[in-house]
C-alpha cells in the first residue's frame, strides 16, 4: 500500500473526487485507487499533484523507515 496525502489534501479544499479527477483529467477510479493507496502510474500521481497545486513530494509521501535494515 502507498501512502499518500490525496484525500486529505482534497478534502481540506474541498473537491470532491469526481471535480478533482476532471481537473487532473484522469478517470474517478484512478483518484479513488490512489486514495485508497493502490498502485497507480507516476504520470497520473503528477497530474495529480498539479492538480491540487502542490509538490508530488508533499502529495506522495516516501517513508524513509521503509528502506531501513534492521539489523540485531
Amino acid at each position: 500500500m502507498r501512502r499518500n496525502k490525496v484525500r486529505q489534501l482534497r478534502e481540506s479544499i474541498p473537491l470532491s473526487i469526481a471535480e478533482l479527477a476532471r481537473r487532473a483529467g484522469l478517470a474517478y477510479q484512478t483518484v479513488t485507487k490512489m486514495e485508497r493507496g493502490l498502485p497507480t502510474r507516476k504520470y497520473s500521481e503528477l497530474k495529480v499533484a498539479k492538480a491540487l497545486n502542490k509538490k508530488y513530494e508533499d502529495v506522495f509521501l516516501i517513508s524513509t523507515t521503509d528502506h531501513l535494515i534492521h539489523r540485531s
